[in-house]
């Protein structure tokens, strides 16, 4: 009988695990903004970041700065860009300690974003639906 009910816990948790949509990866912002600033002094040097896609695939982007105002904002830098075969659009925000934004895969947006309390680590996930939108709402 326990090993039954065990079975069952184990299938289940199985189960809801394989439909996590998120996966956590490290990442060095240091490295970055280093690889960042080589690539402002030397125009032939371009730009990429490397994440993941929520199932652990690696993604390479070309990237570039791209300006959110006049004037710059301290510590606050912003990049969009494109993968490698073009398929996939990034825009992300890089802070002097993290990196977080998002990306389009086939009209699904996936976002990034520190971990908490885990230094260097960073998630990438599908959100839930949040049920609001033309197809849900209330039309008299």
């Amino acid at each position: 009988m326990k090993k039954n009910i065990a079975l069952i816990l184990l299938f289940m948790f199985n189960i809801l695990y394989t439909q996590n949509q998120e996966y956590q990866f490290r990442f060095d912002v240091k490295k970055f903004r280093k690889d960042w600033t080589k690539s402002k002094d030397n125009k032939s040097f371009s730009l990429q970041l490397k994440i993941f896609d929520p199932y652990g695939s690696p993604l390479v982007f070309n990237i570039a700065e791209s300006s959110i105002s006049e004037h710059p904002i301290p510590n606050i830098n912003v990049f969009k860009g494109s993968s490698i075969d073009g398929t996939k659009r990034v825009s992300l925000t890089l802070t002097k300690k993290a990196i977080s934004g998002s990306y389009s895969d086939q009209g699904v947006e996936i976002y990034f974003s520190p971990v908490i309390h885990k230094n260097c680590f960073y998630k990438v996930y599908i959100p839930h639906a949040t049920g609001v939108g033309q197809e849900k709402d209330f039309v008299p």
